[in-house]
Parts: C-alpha cells; structure tokens; sequence
C-alpha cells in the first residue's frame, strides 16, 4: 500500500470513528499555503481541527510523537485562515485540535482530544 493510499485509508477510518462518536463532518483536506487540516468535523459547539497520523507499525516510534510542534502550528494557522474564509472568524467560541493515531498492522486508532 502507498504512503497515499495508507493516508486516505488512515482518514477514512478516522472520520468514521469520530462519527460513531457524535461528531460531524464539515470538511477533509482543507489544504492552504501554510499547511493542511485533515479533517475538519464539529462537536456540539465546538469546531474540530484533527490530524490523522497513519502508519503501518510502530517500529520506529509511536504515530503521536512523530508530530511536531512546527506542524502544530501550522495546523493552528490553517484553521484561523478555514475560520476568515467562513467568515466564522468572529463567531466561533470554542475550538479544539484533536490528534487521530492509527496503526493500520494492528487496526488500532487513538484518538486524543484537545492534544495541541
């Protein structure tokens, strides 16, 4: 399976779980120059910006210590931009960065709420 592949599949599984959880989908992949969002879903009130770590194993590391602050930050800036865009800017009162981890060998997803 391509890293691509594994990524869609990894996103997929992700929004699914978070579904099944209550939340809803608003929009994937948002992508603009500073960055991307995955997945970009609602919690009640609240605005969800998530990012989806898939990796076949956890070899190497854990898929949660493989993001960086830099991405962090950069998935912060994104969603300020997604927010302008919408015009919502002003309106949202409560937003939130979830993390999704999946480890596809063993059909695991973490998923990590308020994470960053």
């Amino acid at each position: 399976m391509s890293r691509k592949d594994m990524g869609n599949q990894g996103e997929e599984i992700a929004r699914a779980l978070l579904e099944r959880n209550g939340l809803d989908h608003v929009q994937s992949n948002f992508r603009c120059d500073m960055g991307e969002i995955d997945l970009i879903m609602r919690d009640g009130d609240a605005w969800v910006f998530i990012e989806v770590k898939s990796r076949s194993n956890e070899r190497f590391a854990s898929v949660v210590e493989q993001i960086t602050a830099d991405q962090c930050q950069r998935i912060r800036r994104c969603a300020q931009l997604f927010l302008i865009q919408q015009n919502l800017n002003e309106h949202v009162t409560f937003m939130r960065f979830d993390i999704v981890a999946i480890v596809m060998d063993f059909e695991q997803a973490q998923w990590l709420q308020d994470a960053f």
